[in-house]
């Protein structure tokens, strides 16, 4: 086996076998990224091919301030939040029903011990503009000014999404216990 160093080497490179180890030790990371930001598998795959595309384009430019996957995931997620901004008009513009605005704090909490693949499903059920910022906010960790200046709106905006995003996630999330 290689050192990752060596790989980054082969692949600035354009070395294919080292295209392919770093595609096969990164392939299950990025997909996970990838469905995070994706409604579907199928769309998911669509951007997992164009990431790897734009990595391997790009990797030259790969200075080595941080981990590979660490690099890796940025492209992933720039190019998730640019397909996104482009196809925004192609999608319907959803209304914020007004049932989400406050949280009923008398009400029963989510349970915490709820299966993942429920929650993705219920993430996947959101509209793009909350779902991206969710995973913006609580998987990717970036801060509401890091999210509005990528996705291009007011930080109110980011903390009024993720706000809204998060109780109908929890709405939805309560309704399939």
């Amino acid at each position: 086996m290689i050192s990752e160093e060596e790989l980054i080497r082969r692949c600035k490179e354009h070395d294919r076998s080292a295209q392919k180890m770093l595609f096969e030790k990164y392939a299950n990371k990025m997909m996970a990224v990838c469905m995070r930001y994706c409604k579907n598998q199928e769309d998911a795959k669509d951007l997992l091919q164009d990431g790897y595309y734009k990595v391997l384009t790009s990797i030259k430019s790969f200075k080595g301030n941080s981990r590979i996957d660490t690099w890796m995931t940025r492209i992933f997620i720039n190019l998730a939040l640019n397909r996104n901004r482009i196809g925004r008009n192609k999608y319907s513009h959803y209304e914020f029903d007004t049932k989400f605005e406050k949280a009923d704090f008398d009400e029963e909490p989510v349970n915490e011990n709820i299966e993942a693949k429920l929650v993705i499903k219920a993430l996947n059920e959101l509209p793009v503009i909350y779902k991206t910022v969710l995973n913006m906010y609580a998987i990717d960790g970036l801060t509401h000014k890091e999210i509005a200046k990528r996705l291009g709106i007011s930080e109110g905006s980011s903390k009024s999404r993720l706000s809204r995003g998060r109780s109908m996630l929890n709405a939805k999330l309560k309704r399939k216990k």
